[in-house]
């Protein structure tokens, strides 16, 4: 099996938390190499699927380590990436196949964004003998293409189990640690079904804290027009629905607001965990506030859950009070920079979708298992 090799001449993505794609390169061909070398090699990860050309995108870094601490695993590669490598997602799969991994040794936390996730991950990062990834983005391009090609699911659960197994082609002592960005969680079912033996984590919040922290977080705290403002919707609505199935079928000829398309998104993660843990899945569900009332013991409580609690704790100690998304553009200093625009947040549209829901009828919904302190 022959992979391709590719130089990086420069580099030019635009959005830090847009999702990875080669074009996030300006590259020249320099060969071609044994795709053996992709396994061989500790320094080379999965980086982005390319559905258009049928290509699997590799990249190597420069300092691999720092992936495993990396708040946002997809913004490390790219940071660090010194080449870029190319194999058809047919080889990849083959490819994937002569990795051999103990699915008791692997751990995803799920989560609704916004919630102590990343913390999460970096507490798990800290275990000797963990592997942590926190947001590979191939999982989120793997949501996308289960939506939006029904008549390939066979194929993108191949995938998803490839993509999965080149993420884990490193042997670990202890585990595995994969943090997927929100939409991971509708891959759940998939992904319990190819590794029935990894541990299951869910971390959530309350709708209106966390739609207040999204608009922080990831909408311009300048004023806009309402031209503007409607246009940006527009937008976000566009790739929103590529991934949230309620705004998939939602009107199109209805209004959304940024609030409504939040109260959307909050709806469909805490629906989907739900129906998980109806399906017999089991998750320890983590709520926010759980990480304000006493960190340390919802760091110890996750840890024994998930079966790899260290003796020392010194490293847990010191991660529980730093920013565990700092050096980012969502950090808590760069969001401070920020005055929170209150102006686009809706109680009354937010309350009106959580009426209008089957089940979940308050924002203070509480997921089943959840952590009691």
């Amino acid at each position: 099996m022959l992979a391709t090799n590719f130089e990086i001449t420069a580099k030019r993505r635009l959005d830090p938390v847009g999702f990875p794609d080669i074009k996030d390169f300006e590259l020249q061909e320099s060969g071609q190499i044994d795709a053996g070398e992709i396994l061989a090699n500790n320094d080379i990860t999965l980086y982005a699927l390319d559905f258009e050309k049928g290509l699997a995108v590799f990249v190597e870094t420069a300092s691999p380590a720092e992936l495993s601490h990396a708040p946002f695993y997809y913004q490390a590669q790219y940071e660090n990436a010194v080449r870029v490598i190319t194999l058809p997602l047919e080889t990849m799969i083959q490819l994937a196949q002569s990795v051999t991994m103990d699915d008791g040794k692997l751990i995803f936390i799920h989560s609704m964004g916004r919630c102590g996730s990343t913390l999460a991950s970096k507490i798990l990062a800290q275990v000797p003998g963990v592997i942590n990834m926190s947001e590979p983005d191939t999982l989120t391009q793997l949501v996308v293409a289960r939506f939006m090609q029904p008549d390939q699911q066979q194929m993108i659960k191949m995938l998803l189990d490839a993509c999965t197994r080149l993420l884990c082609k490193t042997p670990v002592q202890t585990a595995w640690v994969i943090k997927g960005r929100s939409w991971i969680i509708e891959l759940g079912d998939w992904l319990h079904e190819l590794y029935p033996c990894a541990r299951n984590l869910y971390l959530y919040r309350e709708a209106e804290s966390w739609i207040k922290s999204n608009l922080s977080a990831f909408v311009s705290d300048a004023e806009r027009t309402p031209e503007e403002l409607h246009q940006l919707e527009i937008e976000v609505r566009g790739w929103m629905k590529l991934l949230v199935p309620s705004i998939a079928r939602y009107d199109a000829n209805q209004h959304l607001s940024l609030t409504g398309l939040t109260s959307l998104m909050w709806l469909d993660n805490m629906e989907r965990y739900t129906e998980l843990h109806q399906a017999g899945i089991k998750m320890m569900a983590i709520p926010y506030p759980s990480w304000k009332l006493d960190p340390r013991r919802t760091a110890l409580a996750m840890l024994d859950y998930c079966g790899c609690c260290p003796d020392d704790l010194t490293a847990i100690e010191e991660t529980l009070l730093k920013d565990s998304q700092a050096g980012s553009p969502v950090s808590q200093d760069a969001v401070k920079k920020k005055s929170t625009p209150t102006w686009v947040f809706d109680p009354a549209e937010m309350n009106r979708h959580l009426h209008n829901h089957a089940y979940i009828k308050t924002s203070d919904f509480e997921a089943a298992n959840t952590l009691k302190l």
